[in-house]
């Protein structure tokens, strides 16, 4: 087998690795729509180290597995393949930086300071592969990508310098070492949950109190969603002081809609994950049946979708207030959320395997652009806040009656 036709089943139709690649392919997606589209380089610049980290965590995914399973050690040449997979994954993420910098004038620091990022955490899983639970961290860090940048402008010349010899310094490290007992935990647990997790701080005990609100969804997507919901009006509310205190006049509050939506979309992607254990839950004595629990599921579904609308609530009327924003738009990004969350509910019974939830993440380009030119219509005084209020309004009762829909189309297999 050659080593092009080998990366399709070892890196796509391994759940971990395929998951983070499906998530790196989505935001490679939103960067021509942002840059082409609606102009906005910065924030292809996001897009970009979002990309990097997911192409990071894949290749921390595939370097832990390597280390779970004692026959890759022995089999000849399978360190080397899989080797030669992260070195083209890497040179892919190094050309896709500067094809930013030549067509959409992309600071190189966006993609050397992601892929700084993405070195220090592999690095951290090489120590102990525990940390690779760290990862939605290392996805949150990069909102600081662009404030170091805009303090800090020589790191676009000295950060890629950098980036080149520390991932040339991993690649002679990380290939080498024995069997270990935490990675095989790590990997079991990680097939089951997709790598989401959140220690159990005592400060996050309220996440309980909804895992048992939102069952049975929670058996499948677990506290970190709820937890990034709880917690996004007071990342917001950090994010946007700080913005505006460096005299930052963009509130990203479209980008807060996109982040709060994705979450409706992760649900279903751990639920895919873990719905081999499906029959464990169906034989225990909770449900009279299998429209019981699709019923149940689509009430969990409908919960979480409260939860994540009053989470926007919170976010959106921070980031309108401290950047003084119309009010109108605080409504508007309200209903954006909720039927950017709603479709990606409905829509996600549907999913089987990592490629649907890959597509499913695709939803979250559309609440996305609707709040960001609306965003630029209230700058320019064009807006009709009615018209904008109204369409969202029914697109928010129209995901509502999708999920309605779709409660029994969950699938069985």
């Amino acid at each position: 087998m050659s080593r092009l036709a080998a990366f399709w089943p070892l890196w796509c139709r391994d759940v971990g690795s395929a998951s983070f690649l499906g998530m790196a392919a989505v935001f490679l997606g939103l960067i021509l729509p942002l840059g082409l589209l609606l102009g906005r380089a910065d924030e292809v610049g996001f897009m970009l180290a979002f990309a990097n980290i997911g192409l990071c965590c894949a290749i921390a995914w595939q370097h832990n597995r390597l280390h779970a399973a004692e026959w890759t050690l022995v089999n000849p040449g399978f360190t080397e393949l899989v080797r030669s997979h992260s070195r083209a994954l890497l040179a892919f993420a190094a050309l896709l930086s500067l094809l930013c910098w030549q067509f959409f004038g992309i600071p190189l620091g966006y993609g050397a300071l992601s892929m700084l990022l993405g070195g220090g955490f592999l690095y951290l899983c090489y120590l102990r592969p525990g940390s690779f639970y760290l990862s939605m961290a290392a996805f949150f860090a990069i909102v600081l990508i662009d404030p170091l940048l805009e303090q800090l402008p020589w790191l676009n010349w000295l950060a890629p310098v950098v980036a080149i010899a520390l991932w040339y310094w991993l690649d002679s490290k990380l290939w080498r070492g024995p069997w270990r007992q935490e990675a095989v935990t790590l990997y079991c647990t990680g097939m089951t949950t997709g790598g989401l997790h959140l220690p159990g701080w005592s400060w996050l005990s309220i996440t309980r109190h909804l895992d048992a609100k939102l069952f049975p969804l929670s058996y499948f997507g677990g506290p970190a969603v709820n937890a990034v919901l709880l917690f996004m009006p007071l990342l917001v509310l950090v994010a946007s002081l700080a913005l505006k205190a460096k005299g930052s006049e963009i509130s990203y509050l479209h980008l807060w809609v996109q982040f709060t939506v994705m979450m409706s979309s992760m649900v279903h992607w751990t639920r895919c994950m873990r719905w081999r254990s499906l029959d464990s839950l169906l034989v225990l004595p909770l449900f009279s049946g299998w429209n019981d629990f699709c019923e149940r599921m689509f009430g969990a579904q409908f919960k979480l979708l409260l939860l994540t609308v009053v989470s926007m609530v919170f976010s959106a009327l921070i980031a309108v207030l401290v950047f003084e924003l119309p009010l109108w738009i605080w409504p508007v990004a309200v209903l954006a959320t909720a039927w950017g969350a709603g479709f990606s509910l409905a829509f996600g019974v549907f999913c089987k395997n990592t490629v649907h939830t890959t597509a499913l993440m695709m939803l979250m380009i559309l609440p996305l652009v609707t709040v960001d030119v609306a965003l630029r219509f209230a700058k320019e005084g064009s807006a009709n806040p009615p018209l904008w209020l109204g369409i969202n309004g029914l697109l928010a009762l129209l995901a509502l009656a999708s999920m309605y829909w779709t409660r029994f189309k969950l699938p069985r297999g």
